[in-house]
Order: C-alpha cells, then sequence, then structure tokens
C-alpha cells in the first residue's frame, strides 16, 4: 500500500460564521500570511481567529495521479470541479493553473529564483525601490525577505555533487548558444528528515515526478511547509470553499460568500456566508480578480486599472528532440519504480541559462531552463512527438530513424530519452487585460500577446545549438500547432491587481492593500499573491510573490497588533 502523508484540513463542522481574518486561497501568498499570522497570533495569545479558504480539495503526498488514465481524473472542470489540473482557454493566451490545497505548489517546478535588480527599479512602488537602492548593485533589504522565504521552502542548489546526463546535454546546448549554464536553486529535498511539525522529508530519488505532483516525499510543497505551520498554530485550512464576491458592511466587517463544495467530485454546493474584520485574497492572478471584479459588480468600490497589467511572464516552451546524447529524461513513478537501467532523471528543471544581462532593455533579456516531463505525460508526448516529427520535421538520419522508431513504446534508448524541454521566459510588456464574463468567470483580452518578436529571436538562438548535438528543434507544440489556434500557453499567470505608490497606477499598494478609486485604502482588505506584479519578472516567479508575501505578512502583524518577525522561531521548519 502506498504511503500517505497525514492530513491537514480542518473538519467541515469546525467553519465558524465569523473570524478575525480569513485567508482566501492556499498557494503562496496565502500559505505564507496565515503561517506568519499563526506564528504570531499564538505567540502573543491574541486570540485571533484565522482561517484559510481553498476551493479545491485536499491532496496529501501519495495521491497524486502518476499515470495518463490518473492524471485525466484530476482534471478540472464543470463535471470536476475538484480536478487539480486546469487549462483556461483564452483567445490568444492560455492558462495552465492547479487547484488544491497548498495552490501551484503542488505541481510547478520548483524553481526558486530571484529576478534582475533592474526589474524592480522599472515600474514597482518606491518602496521597493528603496529597499533594492540600499545596496549598488543586487536587490539590496529585499533579499532579507527572499531569504525568508527560501529557508522554509527548502530551497538549495540541488545539481551540486549530482552527475545527470540531462545537464551535460543542456551544457553542450549552452556552449553553442555561447551562454553560460547556471545551476538553479530548487525546492526539492536532499536529506531524509522529519520536520518540527512531524512532516516526513524524503530525499529525491530522481524520478522527475514534480509536474502532476510528487509521491516521494521530496518535493517541498506548500503542504511541507508553511501549511503545517500554519495549522500547527491554530490556523484553519478548509478546502471545497469556493469565495464568489466579498461586500464591506456598514460596520466596516467584511461579508465572504461562496459555495462548500461537496460529494466526491465536489458537484454538490452549499451557499455559505461568513463574515470577517480582515479578508485576505491569495487565490492567484485569474481567481482574485475575478472575485475583485464580481465584487465591484456588487458595489465594491476600486481602482479603475483593476485586471490591467496582466502577464504571461513571456512564458514559452521547446524541446531539443531526439538529439545524439541520451538525457535520461525520460521519468518514472514511484508506483513503478526506477527501470534496470538506474534512469536518472532528476528534478524537472535542474539549471538554467540567462541571456542578455548587459541589455538595459529588459525586454532584451530572457532565461532557458532545462525542463522534463512527470510519467503521466510522457507517453503522450513521446507518441505525440513521433508525429510530429514525422509530419513536420523529417529526418532520415539512420540513427535518428532507429531511435525514433523505439519510441513506439516506453523505453531508454529512444528517441524520449534523447530529448530535452526548454521553459522559456521573457519580459512580455504585460499588456493583457484580464475581462469579467458574464458566467462570472474571467478571459484575457490580450491581442498582440502571441506576436512578440523576442520569440523568433530565440528560436533561431536555440535552433542550430540543438542542431550542434543531432536534434530537432521543435518550438513550443502548444503554439506551433493550429489545431490549438496558435496560441501561447503560460503556467505563470501575473498581474490585474497591480502593486503601486497611487491608485492611478495599480490596485493595491505596497503592502498588498486594496485601494478605493479616491485613492483611500480599504481598511481589512488585502491581496496578495501573483496577480500584484505589476510586470513580467522574466523568472520563474513564485520566489518572488513569497518575498512580497513576506513582507506584507510584516506590515499586516504591525497593523493587527501582533509581534515582529523573530528568526529564532519562524526562521525554517528544522
Amino acid at each position: 500500500m502506498k504511503e500517505t502523508a497525514a492530513a491537514l484540513a480542518s473538519p467541515p463542522e469546525e467553519l465558524a460564521d465569523e473570524y478575525d481574518v480569513v485567508i482566501v486561497g492556499s498557494g503562496y501568498g496565502g500559505a505564507i500570511t496565515a503561517a506568519r499570522l499563526g506564528i504570531a497570533n499564538a505567540t502573543a495569545e491574541k486570540g485571533l481567529t484565522i482561517a484559510v479558504f481553498e476551493r479545491g480539495d485536499e491532496h496529501p503526498t501519495g495521491t497524486f495521479p502518476e499515470s495518463q488514465e490518473s492524471a485525466a481524473t484530476k482534471l478540472y472542470s464543470s463535471l470536476n470541479p475538484l480536478g487539480i489540473f486546469q487549462v483556461d482557454r483564452n483567445k490568444t493566451v492560455d492558462v495552465i493553473r492547479a487547484s488544491g490545497l497548498g495552490g501551484t505548489s503542488l505541481m510547478n517546478f520548483n524553481v526558486a529564483i530571484i529576478p534582475d535588480r533592474e526589474v524592480f527599479l522599472a515600474s514597482w512602488p518606491r518602496q521597493f525601490r528603496d529597499l533594492v537602492e540600499q545596496e549598488p548593485e543586487g536587490i539590496g533589504g529585499l533579499g532579507e525577505y527572499y531569504d525568508r522565504a527560501a529557508a522554509m521552502l527548502g530551497a538549495n542548489r540541488f545539481v551540486d555533487g549530482e552527475n545527470l546526463a540531462r545537464d551535460k546535454v543542456f551544457g553542450e546546448i549552452a556552449k553553442t548558444a555561447g551562454a553560460e549554464v547556471t545551476p538553479l536553486n530548487i525546492a526539492v529535498n536532499k536529506e531524509d528528515r522529519v520536520t518540527r511539525y512531524g512532516v516526513q522529508r524524503r530525499q529525491c530519488p530522481m524520478h522527475g515526478g514534480d509536474g502532476t505532483g510528487d509521491n516521494s516525499f521530496s518535493k517541498n510543497t506548500l503542504m511541507t511547509n508553511y501549511l503545517p505551520m500554519a495549522r500547527h498554530f491554530g490556523v484553519e485550512l478548509h478546502p471545497r470553499l469556493e469565495v464568489d464576491r466579498v461586500e464591506k458592511l456598514p460596520d466596516g466587517r467584511w461579508q465572504v460568500t461562496g459555495v462548500r463544495r461537496s460529494g466526491s467530485r465536489g458537484t454538490k454546493t452549499t451557499p455559505i456566508s461568513v463574515i470577517a474584520k480582515t479578508v485576505v485574497l491569495s487565490a492567484g492572478s485569474l481567481g482574485t480578480n475575478a472575485i475583485l471584479l464580481r465584487s465591484r459588480e456588487r458595489g465594491l468600490d476600486l481602482s479603475s486599472r483593476i485586471g490591467k497589467n496582466f502577464s504571461g511572464n513571456g512564458d514559452n516552451f521547446a524541446i531539443a528532440y531526439n538529439t545524439d546524447m541520451r538525457t535520461d529524461t525520460q521519468s518514472w513513478s514511484t508506483d513503478e519504480g526506477p527501470p534496470r537501467s538506474g534512469l536518472m532523471c532528476g528534478p524537472s528543471i535542474t539549471v538554467a541559462m540567462r541571456f542578455g544581462a548587459d541589455q538595459p532593455d529588459l525586454r532584451k533579456r530572457f532565461t532557458v531552463q532545462d525542463l522534463s516531463l512527470p510519467r503521466a505525460l510522457v507517453d503522450v508526448f513521446r507518441l505525440g512527438l513521433m508525429g510530429l516529427a514525422a509530419a513536420k520535421y523529417p529526418e532520415f538520419r539512420p540513427a535518428k530513424v532507429n531511435r525514433w522508431r523505439k519510441d513506439v513504446q516506453f523505453n531508454i534508448d529512444g528517441a524520449m530519452n534523447h530529448s530535452l524541454g526548454f521553459l522559456i521566459m521573457v519580459h512580455d510588456n504585460s499588456d493583457g487585460e484580464l475581462v469579467l464574463k458574464k458566467d462570472g468567470s474571467v478571459t484575457i483580452d490580450w491581442p498582440g500577446a502571441p506576436s512578440e518578436r523576442i520569440y523568433k529571436d530565440i528560436d533561431e538562438l536555440l535552433k542550430p545549438a540543438v542542431e550542434a548535438i543531432g536534434g530537432t528543434y521543435i518550438k513550443n507544440p502548444w503554439w506551433a500547432n493550429t489545431l490549438f489556434g496558435n496560441h501561447l500557453i503560460t503556467a505563470h499567470p501575473l498581474g490585474g491587481c497591480a502593486t503601486a505608490e497611487t491608485v492611478a497606477g495599480g490596485v493595491v499598494d505596497h503592502a498588498g492593500r486594496v485601494f478605493r478609486a479616491d485613492g483611500g485604502i480599504h481598511d481589512g482588505l488585502l491581496v496578495v499573491d501573483g496577480s500584484v506584479l505589476p510586470r513580467a519578472i522574466g523568472v520563474n516567479p513564485f520566489l518572488t510573490i513569497s518575498m512580497f508575501a513576506e513582507r506584507a505578512a510584516d506590515e499586516l502583524r504591525a497593523d493587527l497588533g501582533l509581534p515582529r518577525y523573530d528568526p529564532e522561531l519562524e526562521r525554517d521548519d528544522r
């Protein structure tokens, strides 16, 4: 029987009618806010009641899908509203997102990376710029908040001491492209231990299972650090609660309205209405913007900038297909165990190339990272890439044809195990807008999104570098395939509630407090998630979202009369 982690969710009957603080969403913003408020509340014995509402279900480690068939049962739809994986189709940009206790951390690729200094100097509020400019280089005073998050999330330079085939292949590609390889800090465990909150952590078995949820107890999701910390200090965690809107009451408190989902698939709903003195919206860019836009329809006074500054973080994907070098990126499931060959996939992403650091124009800078797929997607891509290569990229060199032919079934000598994915991030123009639809969901209005020149420049750089090691360069299959309408696809939706100095520039202030249209602040209403980022940042965003959350938590603690951050008690979970 497969081992599963202990549940964190609070019993449904614990849900109260009133709370001091309600946090909507359990991704990085919500989980960090909950943990930091929880420990401060317990330390000071203030007796505040704090709850996290999560629209998705709880998925303990050990229960994630590792096959194509089981992953299909976890796809979100109106008939399966508790599905983990959701793909939102829009006119030009599609979005991949996750739903569940722990948010996107359940299925992201773990990369804890700090953006360039110039990102903050370009468009962030003065309070952030001042912290950055405390030092002539780097990110200055923001480093403290990045360090806090990295310590709690267990980020480490994973490839140190490892010998992964994929990194050698990536190094050869980088050499031809004229770039250096940078080892990445990632939130994947390299040791066996139990945290101070009783959570089992284990050494990564190198199976590459991060992207559909990890069952090896090595991926440091929010279910292993911040959320156990919050629960330990008395914060209630309520999954299956989907918030529709918030409304300000005459006495200054907030009414949070939504539904509780029940049944095996969550299709049964019961209305809920909860009162809170403080509400923190952390439902992700699409979720938070939808809640605020629906709330505005009910009379909530908001900045005219709501929904604007949307970005896909410049996400793009490509593949070095069927190279002459074995990559060992064909992942395996914990059910199967490692193949007899000793296949060492490693985590989903391990290293990067960063281009244009000397370019003053951020839109000429970009990041390329190695990428492998979890076992649940391997067979889909193995056969799909066979068909795509045969139709669009035929090449009849005997060695390539032999590898291609072997991929009729899963094996380590075929084309798939000689391939390497690329996750590419650029500084897009962040000019999208989230717009409310008649059904209450949001769509992305961004006509020019797929046409930015930088994507073609990257293809022209990577294509010869892949061909130099005998591979076929396949640009973003989602975008290239006319079946999908030539769309971009992003796993990093950002913006819509941009942080700014004044209401003229954004939706929230430097601490996530929501502006009124007249420039004042709504007491007790905050946004703390990826929607506050005012522009693309050119690298994986979760550590920057975490930085913002750590800083915002400090401000909120002060507003609530709670003690300041104590590094001796709070630095990590050891």
